[in-house]
């Protein structure tokens, strides 16, 4: 067992990620050694025809069949004809997240990014992984030739492959992505959250809304939202308060106050630490833009 872990460990491969601000990556392959990594892959047969491995399982893949690689998960892929070309598509799961703002990622990201969904591994040609491929050579394209507005497209198809797997997936599978959702039903809560983030609500609140127990909840609200109870509730008020920055003549004392911050102190800590800024500085901006316009 100790010698399994010793070779995934020296099989850690430090993925290329150009951008770190928009973390992906396209490129042209032949063979992939056996490795892994913390990212996401995506592997199309543009040409030809591979044998790809996924933990430890094998599959002939022909042009157009993908394979989809979760994080951490060993892959390897092997030409076998001449005229073979693989592309893969490599991310990080913060180019799909969206702190948990929507029911985008409560729904589909975060049960996939918490292995509490098991998407395939592997897509075979029909007539749905043509629509998928499609959507896949036009991320392709936009990353290629990265014309104004480039990384919105590559999103957006992002977003659409998912859909699409997940539509997929919930044919072959609805039983168990239903038991998800009834496990982890605290839709109503975080909208809730969203109306009323400015009032004070405590853990023991938020648990008995959804009836759990509040050591229970707290799991549940993080496996959901990648965040604590305090922490999303910060991330509302943030959010809220930037907005109030960039489109209100407000003082920051008093919107740090609307937006439920008792202490313009505090505010400004948590602040800086969500925005990499102060809320002074991201008033200055609004003023030279509005100045310059």
């Amino acid at each position: 067992m100790r010698m399994c872990h010793l070779m995934k460990k020296d099989l850690k491969e430090t993925t290329f990620i150009p951008d770190k601000t928009f973390p992906i990556n396209v490129f042209t392959t032949n063979d992939i050694p056996l490795h892994w990594h913390s990212h996401m892959e995506w592997i199309i047969i543009k040409e030809g025809k591979a044998r790809i491995q996924v933990d430890d399982v094998f599959v002939h893949l022909h042009k157009g069949e993908i394979a989809i690689i979760n994080s951490k998960q060993l892959h390897a892929a092997e030409v076998l004809e001449a005229n073979t070309e693989i592309i893969a598509i490599v991310f990080n799961e913060a180019i799909v997240r969206n702190s948990g703002l929507d029911n985008t990622e409560n729904l589909y990201f975060s049960p996939y990014l918490n292995n509490q969904v098991k998407l395939p591994n592997f897509i075979k040609a029909d007539n749905f992984t043509k629509e998928i491929s499609n959507s896949i050579f036009s991320l392709i394209d936009e990353y290629s030739r990265k014309e104004i507005g480039f990384e919105l497209f590559i999103k957006a198809e992002l977003f659409r492959v998912f859909g699409l797997i997940y539509r997929y997936f919930y044919q072959m599978e609805g039983t168990i992505y239903q038991q998800y959702q009834k496990n982890y039903k605290i839709n109503h809560l975080l909208e809730f959250l969203r109306e009323n983030y400015s009032l004070e609500t405590s853990v023991n609140e938020a648990a008995k809304m959804v009836n759990l127990s509040p050591n229970h909840f707290c799991k549940v609200f993080k496996t959901v939202t990648s965040k604590t109870l305090i922490e999303y509730i910060h991330l509302l008020r943030i959010n809220e308060a930037e907005r109030m920055l960039n489109e209100t003549d407000l003082p920051i004392s008093e919107i740090a106050e609307k937006v439920g911050f008792s202490s313009n102190t505090y505010f400004g800590r948590v602040y800086k630490r969500l925005k990499n800024e102060p809320p002074s500085e991201r008033r200055k901006k609004t003023m030279n833009r509005n100045i310059l316009n």
